[in-house]
């Protein structure tokens, strides 16, 4: 039986990397809505067929908004019902219509319907689309908060780093493993969906109890100190994509002596054909010399994410944040690196085994 599963959509999942990429899924916001409004989850099947609805829906409003209007007394064409209402208002239109003795107003639509008709079905198909969405339980608005709006409180920021700032100094929240984190802002919409759109509480997530409002879950947070992220366990791989533990993995144990196969192990990138070294250092090849001797600026992102990094940091410090990552991602850490290693010494031996552990050859030419 598969460990790994999502309890709003009943489906279950052969490894992690599916189930959190099933997270990021349109159909798991869907479910997610129905979830909050107390209705049972639909299928994927079911999820796609709503989806070409819905599709088929709009583009028939988008073709009925197209549609041409024509005035046959002033034989004039019009692009939107306003601009024909105001027409055949206004004082112009009326004398032709007298001097003409003609009273036909012709809207080129299917059928030929009158206005009187036309407004009967519209309010008709408004009427029905009505009952549909009470039927279906589907939530329109994105509730979503944004990155400048507080998870706990209905405080709002200039910025998103002065959010982080006043959500750690009114409310203790810290973001764990900060120094690890490669993308903070799409870690912050990320969390607003859960709140805003999901109205789940951070830490019990999908195992606590169901709320209807944002205010009841904050509420609940703030009375019941859950002003955190559940972060240990298999709770911390809904939220691996936006982190980076690679530059942890050499400070894992440095007292620990390294395998000597596993430290004798070179790989050539493919992309780049540098030469990785066990130590993480790249060689490039001679020819390329006056490449790698460019002083390029470093980006833009990366250098302004280091230093909001560095500056949340420094606040996180100055509460009493001590920076140490929590014990079951450490031990996440411990296994890949060892795995990475295993992998390692494996690829070594099947190389020597088959004399292919030169990346490149040349012919053995004897002068």
């Amino acid at each position: 039986m598969s460990s790994y599963t999502c309890m709003t959509c009943r489906v279950a999942f052969s490894d992690s990397d599916i189930q959190r990429q099933h997270y990021k899924t349109d159909w798991h916001r869907y479910n997610l809505k129905r979830k909050i409004a107390e209705l049972a989850p639909v299928t994927a099947e079911v999820f796609q067929e709503k989806v070409f609805a819905q599709r088929a829906e709009v583009d028939a409003k988008e073709q009925e908004k197209n549609t041409t209007m024509r005035c046959e007394s002033c034989c004039k064409n019009f692009s939107s019902g306003n601009a024909f209402k105001n027409h055949m208002q206004s004082k112009k239109h009326n004398e032709i219509v007298l001097r003409a003795s003609k009273t036909s107003l012709l809207v080129r639509q299917p059928g030929n319907m009158t206005k009187k008709v036309e407004k009967i079905a519209k309010e008709d198909e408004e009427e029905n689309m009505v009952e549909e969405d009470d039927e279906d339980g589907e939530i329109i608005e994105d509730d979503s908060l944004e990155i400048t709006q507080c998870l706990f409180c209905p405080h709002e920021s200039q910025t998103y780093e002065e959010n982080l700032r006043h959500m750690s100094r009114s409310h203790s929240f810290f973001l764990p493993d900060l120094e690890y984190i490669v993308d903070l802002k799409g870690f912050l919409e990320y969390l607003g969906e859960k709140v805003g759109l999901g109205k789940v509480c951070l830490y019990c997530n999908e195992k606590g109890k169901k709320f209807h409002t944002v205010e009841a879950a904050q509420s609940h947070m703030v009375d019941k100190g859950h002003m955190k992220i559940d972060y240990e366990g298999d709770a911390a791989l809904e939220y691996s994509d936006y982190y980076d533990f690679s530059t942890s993995y050499p400070s894992d144990n440095p007292d620990k002596e390294i395998d000597e196969t596993a430290s004798g192990t070179l790989s050539v990138d493919e992309t780049t054909n540098e030469l990785c070294l066990p130590s993480g250092a790249r060689a490039g090849h001679r020819e390329l010399r006056h490449y790698y001797r460019q002083n390029l600026p470093p980006e833009k992102d990366i250098h302004q994410l280091t230093k909001i990094r560095k500056s949340i940091m420094a606040d996180y410090k100055a509460l009493g944040w001590h920076g140490t990552i929590g014990e079951g991602a450490k031990q996440k850490i411990k296994d890949i690196h060892k795995e990475q290693r295993h992998q390692a010494r494996h690829d070594l031996k099947l190389s020597l085994k088959a004399n292919k552990q030169q990346k490149y050859f040349r012919p053995q030419v004897v002068f």
